[in-house]
């Protein structure tokens, strides 16, 4: 299903289609992505927790999850895969 939004997309943007490796390039980021955000995030909630406190810190944590809940659920109506990837690594660090 992603790949055939992203093909989609490509063919909307330039008029051809996108090669089968850069295709699974996409895809393979796509799915990563998540992980490295989650990384960050593993990283910085100490000093957010420190600097906010643990009440601010869930509602920041909730802004970050409705934020990438709408980025990824929009990305399909805007035609922008970056989108879904930005959406998957705002999550990543939500998570």
């Amino acid at each position: 299903y992603i790949k055939k939004f992203y093909n989609e997309t490509w063919v909307r943007r330039y008029g051809f289609s996108v090669d089968e490796g850069k295709l699974t390039l996409l895809w393979s980021i796509t799915v990563s992505i998540f992980a490295i955000g989650g990384l960050v995030g593993a990283i910085i909630v100490t000093p957010i927790v420190k600097f906010f406190g643990r009440k601010c810190t869930l509602v920041l944590k909730n802004v970050f999850a409705v934020a990438a809940a709408l980025l990824m659920s929009l990305s399909l109506l805007a035609g922008s895969f970056e989108m879904l990837i930005l959406g998957r690594v705002i999550m990543g660090v939500d998570g």
